[in-house]
This record gives C-alpha cells, sequence and structure tokens, in this order.
C-alpha cells in the first residue's frame, strides 16, 4: 500500500519555510485547504520571477507543481512518500521557479541521440537562442525505431519551461546549445540517419544524431543559415 500523506504534518513543514521565504522578498500566500482538507496548496510569487508557482499536496500521496506565466502553464505530479521528500520539494520548486522562464520552442526531432552509442533517443527543441536536447527513454527509443517519432514539419510552437541548469542536471546527455555561441556547425544527411556536428565559440564540440525522416536537418538549416552564414556547412 501507497503511503498516504498528513497533510496537517506538511502544513507544518510549510509554515517553517515561511519566515525563511518573506525573508527573501517572495510573496507566500497562507495554506490554501480544500473545503474537506484533502488537499493543501501553496502559492509563491516574487517581483523577479517570470512565473507564479504552486505547489500542492493531496492525501494519497501525490504532489503537484504548477509554473504559471501569462504564456502558458508547466505541471509536474511527484510521488511524496515522506516528509523528508515534501521538504524537498518545497525547496526544489522554489529554486527552480526563480529561474524557470517560458519559452516558445519548436520539436524538430523525437530520436535525437548524442552519437552512435548513445542508443536511448531524447527530443531535440529549437528556441529562439538555443537548441535542447532532452533525453526520452528506452521504451520511447524502441517506438520510434520501429514506427518514427511523428515530428513534422508543421508542427506548431510550443511553451517549454526553460531552466538550463534543471536540463543539464536531469541527464548527463541532455544538452543546452546557445546558439550565440556557436561558432561552426556542420549538417550532414544519409538514408537512414542525419545528423550536426558542433563546434563552440570555447572549443567545446557537440553531436546529434535523428531519423532522416525528421524534419530536423531542414528546419535547422533555416535557422543558423543567417547567423553563421559560410560557417554552416550543410
Amino acid at each position: 500500500m501507497r503511503q498516504r500523506m498528513n497533510l496537517d504534518e506538511a502544513a507544518a513543514r510549510l509554515e517553517v519555510r515561511r519566515p525563511r521565504w518573506l525573508a527573501a522578498g517572495l510573496r507566500v500566500s497562507p495554506a490554501l485547504w480544500t473545503p474537506d482538507r484533502a488537499h493543501l496548496a501553496v502559492r509563491v510569487t516574487a517581483p523577479g520571477w517570470q512565473v507564479e508557482l504552486t505547489v500542492e499536496a493531496h492525501q494519497g500521496g501525490w504532489a503537484y507543481v504548477h509554473f504559471a506565466s501569462a504564456t502558458g502553464t508547466l505541471q509536474e505530479a511527484r510521488r511524496v512518500g515522506s516528509p523528508a521528500a515534501w521538504d524537498a520539494l518545497l525547496d526544489d520548486s522554489v529554486a527552480r521557479a526563480s529561474r524557470l522562464r517560458m519559452r516558445p520552442a519548436k520539436l524538430l526531432a523525437g530520436t535525437c541521440t548524442t552519437g552512435w552509442l548513445d542508443w536511448v533517443h531524447g527530443e531535440l527543441w529549437l528556441l529562439p537562442d538555443a537548441l535542447v536536447r532532452v533525453r526520452s527513454g528506452l521504451l520511447g527509443s524502441v517506438v520510434n525505431s520501429t514506427g518514427g517519432s511523428g515530428v513534422t514539419p508543421r508542427a506548431p510552437y510550443r511553451v517549454m519551461g526553460y531552466d538550463p541548469e534543471a536540463i543539464r542536471a536531469a541527464h548527463r546527455t541532455n544538452k543546452v546549445i546557445p546558439l550565440a555561441e556557436i561558432e561552426r556547425a556542420r549538417l550532414h544527411g544519409g538514408v537512414t540517419t542525419s545528423g550536426m556536428t558542433l563546434t563552440m565559440a570555447d572549443g567545446t564540440h557537440h553531436k546529434l544524431l535523428w531519423l532522416s525522416s525528421e524534419p530536423a536537418r531542414r528546419l535547422l538549416r533555416d535557422r543558423l543559415l543567417p547567423t553563421l552564414g559560410p560557417r554552416l556547412a550543410h
């Protein structure tokens, strides 16, 4: 049986954090209870933040984190199995809210890897000023390898919660590549696999591969050519 959450204790632990948050200049709501006291929530904002944070705790042992802005909302569900896990979730959510930006992003590929020895697919996203590669999982890789990810050139832009620190920390193969720091890039295509190699201004190198059926190569060429000019080989 999964552990249920003691919401009275969760509220008490929330109150312990309130003086510290207020002293840091955050605006913190009182504990927000549903009439049946089965759900507890708190809202946190700050003048310098681009999002409003809401953290909900449910008796069933789940917590929900919402980052909301005028351009979109990001929601995450977490299993909270102990008071320590609730404490960590509160602290992590506040830290992330201070860094998070809601940015328009276009999915370029769902089968992106970071080299021939990386067998687990990820999503490759184009933001206004960066490329982001986020690892998916083994199951998604198997599905993609048999039928493709379904990414098309006409796929619309979406709103992404952009936090480079959290993206990089989530897995060693995740990447955040600022477009302004690209020194040279080479796009190449093949019958089954296409990709790109990049050299950054600081001398570091990146390699990205994806299935040729995905539109990433053409979309990246169109985006990078005006910026890199002859430094882009395609």
